[in-house]
């Protein structure tokens, strides 16, 4: 049984205030791609993985029509990679078949004949909100849609144990007060990669 709008406002609420807050107004009606990354979760369960799927679900620009589309769980204890997030590997494998490393505006010659507009892009489905990690994969990708399911606070429920929630107050931290003890040492010859990068014909990304 599909949950419904009031059955994912109630949950939210459940949350408390600054919950609410952090999700006021982008509540969407399930479809078929963010139930499919659910159930892509619970088959990751299943397998001896972690709670979490994903499905990456390329678009034409021009008709809105789906193109092709590929599924990622987490496989981070099957691989031993603790980057190995349901979002990190459906990332992974859509570049590798698609030949792109950006996949806002993808080009004829990448993906197939199928489409029918001049390019297409890719909207990311996932069970659950992704970590900083793998939203910043995300925006490195330039994915412009997400959505997403279980929040951060969800997961990090004692019963379930997740550090989600915990990684985004890390970040929000000085370094100072962050849990890893960073350091900066300046070196005279690190910016002379970026002095070699602006001379070389590499492609930007």
């Amino acid at each position: 049984m599909r949950p419904t709008k009031a059955d994912t406002q109630r949950r939210i609420e459940s949350d408390g205030p600054q919950r609410i807050h952090t999700y006021a107004g982008i509540q969407v009606e399930p479809n078929r791609w963010i139930i499919e990354a659910c159930e892509e979760a619970k088959r990751s369960v299943k397998a001896g993985g972690g709670p979490f799927g994903a499905v990456l679900v390329q678009m034409d620009d021009e008709t809105g029509d789906v193109i092709r589309f590929w599924r990622g769980r987490n496989q981070v204890a099957e691989s031993n990679d603790p980057t190995a997030h349901a979002e990190i590997t459906v990332i992974r494998s859509a570049c590798r078949d698609l030949g792109v490393y950006d996949l806002s505006k993808i080009k004829p010659e990448n993906g197939g004949s199928s489409r029918r507009g001049a390019t297409s892009h890719c909207e990311l489905y996932s069970s659950c909100e992704p970590c900083p990690m793998c939203y910043s994969a995300m925006l490195w990708a330039r994915i412009p849609v997400l959505v997403f399911s279980a929040t951060r606070y969800e997961a990090s429920q004692p019963d379930v144990g997740f550090s989600d929630s915990g990684i985004h107050e890390e970040l929000g931290r000085e370094y100072t007060d962050r849990s890893i003890r960073v350091r900066q040492s300046i070196c005279p010859c690190a910016l002379e990669p970026f002095e070699d990068w602006k001379r070389s014909s590499n492609p930007r990304y």
